[in-house]
């Protein structure tokens, strides 16, 4: 039964670090470049929608 355990072990961490080196490639191929402004005003408002907007009946 130990020796069980010993090899259950070996291959889950053998599995994570496959996992991880997959990840890795994927967000380096598909991510790593990708650049994205954000500044306060775009962001507040997404949060915090005029008051004109919402009392025309417009919902964002």
């Amino acid at each position: 039964m130990k020796n069980l355990n010993r090899t259950l072990v070996r291959n889950l961490a053998l599995v994570l670090v496959l996992k991880l080196f997959v990840l890795s490639g994927l967000w380096w191929v598909f991510v790593r470049d990708h650049q994205t402004s954000i500044d306060g005003d775009s962001v507040a408002a997404q949060f915090f929608p005029k008051a004109s907007n919402s009392a025309n009946g417009v919902s964002p």
